[in-house]
């Protein structure tokens, strides 16, 4: 027999409990734990860095010396043999080189001695070392040494009294004045000395600002005592000669006739005359009153190409207010 089956009841079936849904995830309260940490995740090894510490550029702890390294970064003096600094281990290629003063070469320095040893010494103490050592403190004359460290001593002495001298005549004008009249004599000294003869010098033209009429200032340098050049005197407008020369000449004496050749005292003759050279400089002499011919003397005339002839002063003549010359003859040295 076939059992029979059951068959379920369709309200029991549709009475049965569904499945519970699953529940809500709650917030959690962050008011007491705080923020939740992020999550560490898991990092490759590094390698471990030192830290850099800063260092400060203070002065050298040692008296620099001629070649010493100067580190650029802490400022310490290294000797020369050092690749490193000595106070914070920076390389020392481009540290700064310490250069000897310039006086320090005026500075009378010794090496230390050194004694030769004897053909075959050796080094550990033999006879020969010995030896070495008794010359080495044995004294000796030295007239090489000597004889240099008398020149360096003169060296500093000579430069230091020419610095001095130089300052005096640049801030003392009397001292310079004098230096400059004793160069100017022992100059014409040398000159003499030296056989150089003074040759005339002839102006290739003759020019004055006033003149007479008829008595041009070429009568002044014609080498004609007969005639004479003629202008009238004035404090206001002072009588001017100019000679111009072909190239430059070097003055060295002026042979002077004063007055009119053939009427001295009816004009007047030069008691002053300045001369001025192209060169800047000046020179003033101050003639004889008579009729014979006067060798003067000049300087600063050194390579000049023109000359003037100011009559400052003068002689009174006889009649009228005037100057005359007769004659003006230079000498000197030609270039």
């Amino acid at each position: 027999m076939v059992a029979p089956v059951e068959r379920a009841d369709p309200a029991s079936d549709s009475a049965s409990p569904a499945p519970a849904p699953a529940p809500a995830p709650q917030a959690k309260d962050t008011r007491a734990t705080g923020p939740v940490a992020e999550e560490v995740r898991e990092q490759a090894p590094r390698i471990a860095r030192a830290r850099a510490v800063a260092v400060t550029r203070t002065a050298p702890s040692r008296r620099l010396q001629p070649g010493d390294l100067v580190c650029g970064v802490c400022g310490e003096g290294n000797p020369s043999t050092r690749n490193f600094c000595s106070r914070c281990g920076t390389s020392l290629v481009e540290a700064v080189k310490v250069k000897e003063p310039w006086w320090r070469r005026f500075v009378p320095r010794r090496g230390p001695r050194v004694v030769p040893l004897e053909p075959g010494a050796g080094v550990g103490g033999g006879k020969a070392d010995g030896k070495a050592a008794a010359q080495l403190a044995k004294s000796r004359f030295d007239l090489k040494f000597l004889l240099r460290q008398i020149y360096r001593k003169v060296r500093v002495v000579g430069a230091v009294a020419i610095l001095c001298a130089g300052m005096v005549y640049g801030a003392y004008p009397p001292f310079r004045s004098v230096v400059n009249a004793r160069v100017q004599s022992v100059k014409a000294s040398v000159t003499n000395a030296l056989g150089n003869r003074l040759s005339p010098i002839h102006a290739v033209s003759v020019t004055a600002n006033v003149s007479m009429p008829g008595y041009p200032p070429l009568n002044a340098a014609d080498e004609n005592t007969t005639t004479y050049w003629l202008a009238p005197w004035s404090t206001s407008r002072e009588p001017t000669l100019t000679f111009t020369f072909a190239h430059r000449v070097t003055l060295k004496q002026i042979l002077l006739r004063s007055g009119a050749g053939n009427a001295y005292v009816q004009d007047g003759r030069p008691s002053e005359l300045r001369l001025v050279f192209s060169n800047g400089e000046s020179f003033t002499v101050t003639p004889q009153d008579k009729p014979q011919e006067q060798p003067i003397t000049i300087s600063h005339a050194d390579l000049i190409t023109s000359m003037q002839i100011q009559v400052g002063a003068v002689y009174p003549g006889s009649s009228g207010s005037s100057v005359a010359i007769t004659e003006i003859e230079l000498f000197g040295l030609t270039m």
